[in-house]
């Protein structure tokens, strides 16, 4: 009888990992880091979007943490050359909308962990001349 209840309790366990919701670092990994690596690759040709670091060092020149937010939710899901602030808008193009691909509970958590993970530093962003 042991066995059963804590199979029972090993199943249920198991299945409530399965269906819990990703936080915003797993979903960044899975939605977003395939495009915007966290940090510059040696080889720049490599690059198919700015690293994260040179985004985050751009919204946080322009915007508060709350206008950061709304900025990031509004310009993923509508991105147009007049709302992008990083320069690299020349050479990357304008991201896709992620409308259909991204809930907007799960663009709070991305931005959320963007904002408190992934602020900029000097170490994680190299300028180039």
């Amino acid at each position: 009888m042991n066995k059963i209840i804590l199979a029972f309790f090993t199943l249920v366990l198991i299945q409530s990992n399965l269906l819990a919701k990703p936080d915003g670092k797993q979903l960044y990994i899975q939605k977003c880091a395939i495009c915007h690596l966290n940090s510059e690759p040696s080889d720049k040709s490599i690059l198919v979007a700015p690293p994260i670091s040179g985004v985050m060092m751009h919204l946080a020149e322009f915007f508060s943490e709350e206008e950061m937010q709304e900025h990031i939710n509004d310009f993923v899901m509508d991105p147009s050359p007049e709302e992008a602030i990083c320069k690299s808008v020349k050479r990357f193009g304008v991201m896709p909308s992620q409308k259909g691909l991204l809930s907007i509970e799960e663009l709070e958590k991305i931005a959320q962990y963007m904002m408190d993970e992934l602020q900029y530093s000097p170490s994680s962003h190299k300028k180039t001349h």
